[in-house]
């Protein structure tokens, strides 16, 4: 009997961990698919480095192209590895249903 309560109590922490992730990954995925994620993102960092070097116009236009150019790749990037944790999660706590 007490083997079994071990068991079950193991058990149950286990999904309460991997419910976790997925709650997480879901939140990451949430935060990733806010609108104007990107233009936040360019903006801040534009703002923190423009605010380190102050009248540098051009290095900042060139960072606000190359951030352009990159930002979606990243986001989307970072979007598929969350959806691919939360599936993850789901399928392992599905599978042991």
């Amino acid at each position: 009997m007490t083997l079994r309560i071990d068991e079950a109590t193991k058990k149950a922490s286990e999904l309460r961990n991997r419910l976790s992730d997925g709650e997480a990954a879901i939140k990451a995925l949430e935060w990733l698919s806010q609108p104007g994620l990107q233009e936040y993102a360019r903006l801040r960092i534009t703002s923190d480095w423009g605010s380190a070097h102050d009248g540098n116009k051009a290095a900042l236009q060139y960072i606000n192209a190359e951030l352009a150019r990159i930002a979606p790749d990243i986001i989307a990037k970072a979007k598929r590895m969350a959806q691919q944790d939360m599936d993850t999660c789901l399928g392992h706590q599905k599978g042991e249903g």
